[in-house]
């Protein structure tokens, strides 16, 4: 970059994108009845069975945090909760219902981002995508 002024520009852009992304993710969540959080958990899980503790490890949260989570996906039916034959273990898997909704909730983001998106080109889109492609290797890389 050639001055601070052009890269605190670029961190006001960065920072505002992802602010009104947020904005667009957390409508369309809504509309589906999901948090960010169930989101995260349900992608983290995919479809394997996992133990409370794994879960936990895996997603970095506190242990109160995701038992919370879960149980209110489990409620929901997102999610089915069963005990092993060691009692002390309950196994949680992402169920049918939860699947058609995230399928759902992710269908509906991409036609938001295609509405968002109309009148560019695909030129422009390509562009986009290489750019904030090639960012995210920048960031990445710098960690």
């Amino acid at each position: 970059m050639d001055s601070p002024e052009k890269t605190d520009v670029l961190l006001e852009k960065v920072t505002d994108l992802n602010q009104l992304y947020k904005q667009v993710a957390e409508l369309v969540l809504h509309e589906h009845g999901l948090s960010s959080s169930a989101i995260n958990l349900i992608k983290l899980m995919g479809d394997s069975e996992y133990t409370l503790k794994q879960i936990t490890e895996l997603s970095r949260l506190d242990k109160s945090t995701v038992s919370r989570q879960m149980n209110a996906l489990v409620k929901k039916d997102f999610v089915t909760k069963t005990t092993g034959q060691d009692k002390r273990f309950a196994y949680f898997t992402i169920t049918e219902k939860e699947q058609t909704v995230f399928s759902e909730y992710h269908s509906h983001l991409e036609k938001k981002f295609e509405s968002i998106l109309t009148g560019w080109t695909q030129e422009e889109v390509h562009m986009l995508t290489v750019l904030i492609g090639r960012l995210n290797r920048s960031m990445t890389n710098r960690i």
